[in-house]
């Protein structure tokens, strides 16, 4: 890693929020007010549970994919805003990543508004299909465990996605939204069969109210399903966060490294590069 008269700059930058680095390279504008933020993860989750909604009852195979590709749509259409998170266990990983890129009162209010926009876009797509559906591994005649596991992993593998591409001083970058996608996209085919593949507490939730709202639903989740699906994806986002922090040591030492190496003469800070 180098370091030159831009030291002052990436130990900023380290601390800046979400949005911010994604929109590194456009002209200065104003922060985003947190009610655009929440408004912007409120639509945004709305959209996604909608296209589950929808995909899954249209039977078509394709519900994966169409999924991601709204996922990935939403990112870049709300990431220079809010970041983009649109699952509360991204927001969780977001949050135990540290370096100052949400506070934890922030946070909450995203899950909040996350789990709202999530119950709005179930409905919606009751509205529109008739149908619902549930997250319950007894659909997939499954034990509990296959669904946990595959819960935990996959949602870990997405908020680790989401903390590289997107946070991390990789960032910023013109493929993180369909990076984020294709991890979701490549994650519920893997899991088909085996799991339903929520990997978000938004969409579970935003499911499983629509579904309880259906007189003629044809199941309903039972309460081990409900833990299963709500926190195996906290988890994942532990985990993730975890991984995160033991692979990437120089997004937590470029303040300290860059205070170190503006220790020498103006001159030298100026003009010379240490490598580290």
């Amino acid at each position: 890693m180098t370091y030159s008269k831009s030291n002052s700059l990436e130990s900023r930058r380290s601390t800046e929020s979400v949005a911010a680095i994604i929109t590194a390279h456009r002209e200065a504008v104003g922060e985003p007010k947190l009610r655009e933020r929440l408004l912007a993860e409120f639509v945004g989750t709305f959209f996604l549970v909608l296209a589950v909604g929808v995909s899954v009852a249209g039977d078509s195979g394709m519900a994966p994919v169409a999924i991601g590709l709204v996922l990935a749509v939403q990112i870049y259409t709300f990431g220079s805003v809010s970041g983009g998170f649109l699952n509360p266990s991204v927001t969780l990983a977001v949050l135990l990543s540290g370096r100052g890129k949400i506070t934890t009162a922030h946070a909450a209010m995203y899950v909040g508004t996350q789990m709202l926009g999530g119950i709005v876009g179930g409905l919606a797509a009751f509205v529109a299909t008739e149908s619902t559906f549930c997250f319950d591994y007894a659909v997939l005649s499954r034990p509990w465990g296959t669904s946990l596991e595959l819960e935990v992993l996959f949602t870990a593998a997405l908020c680790g996605t989401v903390l590289a591409a997107g946070t991390s001083n990789d960032a910023p970058n013109q493929y993180f939204g369909f990076a984020i996608g294709c991890t979701v996209i490549g994650g519920a085919l893997a899991c088909g069969g085996f799991d339903q593949g929520s990997f978000n507490p938004a969409v579970t939730v935003g499911m499983n109210f629509a579904n309880n709202l259906n007189g003629n639903a044809a199941a309903t989740p039972s309460a081990g399903a409900w833990l299963v699906f709500l926190l195996g994806p906290q988890a994942g986002a532990l985990l993730a966060a975890a991984i995160f922090r033991g692979t990437r040591s120089n997004e937590y030492d470029v303040g300290v490294e860059a205070a170190a190496a503006g220790a020498g003469s103006p001159e030298d800070n100026e003009n010379a590069i240490a490598t580290v």
